[in-house]
């Protein structure tokens, strides 16, 4: 009998999207280019065994207060595969931007894992400059604050094995403390690059996003995605549209979750 770890599948779930001017997607876009779509994800990785989640969205509140399309509660999408969100117990949080950590109540039962340099950073004396703060919802700061006081919030520094054959790795470079997920699938060694990589073309043409707390790192963090993964085939980059034109829906009913891997 084989002691290689059961291989997962991963889903990705569009819950929301806008279009972009090209300059807020790609850092130096020239006035030209024409707007971006940006899709909103979260992404479920699981096997007979197991099921995490990676990220948590934003709510249809926070939608409306920053002009973003809206389809549903990430959270609640989740049922459309069979998860009760009641019952999930493993988060991993890619970062802390607003559309990665709203809906943590949604999830009472669930351990969050977020990177130590990002909880130390945005709990820190410079979260609140602009050019940090607008990205953070104040109250998903504390919701993650009160997981850490109910023993909820798995720090972590730098590489771990979350499970065999789910592995975290620090990146940084979007903010302090982003982490990616390499997952091992059917197809291979799958990264989840989340904020890491926002576009393929962000990882392909090393075109940087603009929000960003070190250049350097997020370039240096497109290297490890590229060493981690199996192929540029098998990275996911955050919020590409074309990940649901790439990859086919589960149902018809459902167009809004493909499956990745």
């Amino acid at each position: 009998m084989s002691d290689s770890p059961l291989p997962f599948q991963i889903y990705a779930l569009k819950y929301a999207t806008r279009m972009a001017p090209a300059w807020e997607c790609f850092l130096g876009a020239g006035a030209d280019e024409p707007p971006r779509r940006m899709d909103y994800f979260v992404w479920v990785i699981t096997n007979d065994s197991a099921t995490v989640v990676l990220d948590t969205g934003f709510s249809e509140e926070v939608a409306r207060q920053r002009g973003r399309d809206y389809l549903h509660n990430p959270i609640e999408g989740l049922r459309a595969l069979g998860i009760d969100p009641n019952a999930v117990d493993r988060v991993v949080l890619s970062h802390m931007h607003y559309d990665h950590v709203g809906n943590t109540p949604k999830l009472p039962r669930a351990q969050f894992v977020l990177q130590a340099e990002e909880m130390a950073f945005y709990t820190g004396s410079a979260a609140h400059f602009d050019r940090f703060s607008r990205s953070i919802e104040v109250e998903d700061v504390l919701n993650l604050v009160r997981a850490n006081y109910d023993g909820r919030l798995h720090i972590i520094e730098g590489e771990e094995e979350l499970l065999p054959g789910v592995t975290l790795h620090l990146v940084g470079g979007h903010t302090a403390g982003s982490q990616i997920a390499r997952v091992r699938t059917e197809r291979g060694m799958v990264v989840l690059a989340a904020d890491a990589a926002h576009y393929y073309e962000e990882i392909e043409k090393l075109r940087p996003f603009p929000t960003l707390h070190d250049l350097a790192r997020m370039y240096q963090g497109y290297d490890t995605i590229n060493r981690l993964a199996d192929s540029p085939g098998h990275v996911i980059p955050g919020h590409d549209p074309l990940v649901v034109e790439r990859y086919p829906s589960i149902e018809q009913d459902t167009p809004w979750i493909v499956r990745v891997a």
